[in-house]
């Protein structure tokens, strides 16, 4: 277990084992701004050169299932993208697309069943999937098959849904803007997601599957949407049948780590407004893709890649597995909005569980309501 230690005007200090790393302020708005900056792409592998199948596309078309298993490709260390992976590890994929009533299109995979339990005949519950802040769909598949929570219940007999936020890899769609060029795209924040992502994927996968009710699991910033979600519409606590929230994220006050020290410092939220407030975070890019090939491979500079990792999440090297970190940074950072990042700064500096505050009586009350901030 290793320790942090901070200094706004100088450094960040992460000790572990016997050797030390030194993080300054600087160093980490240079990676976040060339990374932010960097022309958003959705080709996978560019730096990489490993044997690719022989079905190159991206995302299959929507709602075409596929179970053809790739040959000659190790599934975890293989840079595919989320229906990919699936497919290469011998499973159904499908691919399906829903818009939201601010007029994102959002993509969610699905793998109807396990390898051993095809069939009609067969009762699926079905269990939807929310990743967590700069993450995607691929975080529940990356593993191994036998280690993969997607995977794993599949194998138990569940019909596996899994969601992608706005603003990542797979929902980068929007009916009328387009994220490269309108800014006005990357105006949300977690309210958004809780408002109007989780929603229409919920409703969309209740409607596909003609069930009553589904099972959710969601990960940090996905349990915080969730938890959230109840106050926009709580007519869908109805249908969630058994919620299971994994590192739930509410009042996140003594979060330890860089991102939660430096909420803490006085103007940090007006300073980083200001270098990243109005923009696209840390999407996932060419820069991030080569950087993963080149540093996260070799167990002499893994370690590098292992501390961006603990600049957002806190230092907990007992929990990370390095062997994965090539095949993780590949997919993560997945992409998100500079607000998002700003509105959890927000709720580590105030110690409560709140809406994004918009900074005037007036913005909040455009975005939220006469009653403003939630």
């Amino acid at each position: 277990m290793g320790e942090y230690s901070y200094n706004w005007q100088h450094t960040w200090t992460c000790s572990y084992s016997s050797s030390t790393m030194v993080i300054t302020p600087y160093s980490v708005l240079v990676i976040l701004t060339l990374a932010s900056t960097s022309t958003s792409s959705t080709s996978h592998g560019l730096c990489d050169g490993f044997i690719r199948t022989t079905n190159t596309s991206i995302l299959s078309p929507t709602n075409q299932s596929q179970n053809a298993k790739s040959e000659g490709i190790d599934c975890e260390i293989a840079n595919l993208p989320t229906i990919e992976i699936i497919r290469c590890h011998g499973y159904p994929a499908k691919a399906y697309e829903v818009a939201t009533e601010d007029g994102y299109i959002l993509t969610m995979h699905r793998i109807e069943h396990g390898k051993s339990n095809a069939g009609d005949d067969f009762w699926r519950p079905v269990v939807f999937l929310q990743h967590d802040f700069l993450g995607s769909s691929a975080d529940f598949v990356i593993q191994h098959h036998s280690k993969s929570l997607g995977f794993i219940l599949a194998d138990h007999g569940y019909d596996v849904w899994m969601g992608n936020f706005r603003g990542n890899t797979y929902s980068r769609e929007h009916t009328s803007l387009n994220p490269s060029r309108d800014k006005h795209y990357w105006d949300f924040t977690i309210d958004e997601m809780a408002h109007y992502d989780l929603p229409a994927m919920l409703t969309a996968v209740l409607e596909e599957t003609t069930e009553g009710d589904l099972m959710f699991v969601g990960h940090g910033v996905g349990t915080t949407a969730f938890m959230a979600m109840s106050h926009y519409r709580p007519d869908l606590s109805q249908k969630i049948r058994l919620a299971n929230l994994m590192a739930p994220m509410a009042y996140i006050s003594n979060t330890k780590s860089p991102m939660g020290l430096i909420a803490r410092e006085e103007g940090i939220l007006e300073f980083f407004y200001n270098w990243f407030g109005d923009g696209e975070l840390l999407p996932s890019n060419t820069v991030i893709d080569c950087l993963a090939s080149m540093f996260c491979k070799n167990p002499a500079t893994v370690g590098l890649c292992s501390e961006l990792v603990f600049i957002f999440a806190g230092f907990d090297s007992e929990q990370l597995n390095l062997t994965l970190m090539d095949s993780f940074m590949h997919h993560s950072p997945a992409g998100s909005s500079s607000k998002t990042l700003l509105h959890l700064l927000q709720l580590i500096n105030s110690g409560e569980f709140h809406g994004y505050d918009w900074g005037s009586k007036q913005a909040n009350q455009e975005h939220h309501g006469e009653e403003g901030v939630p």
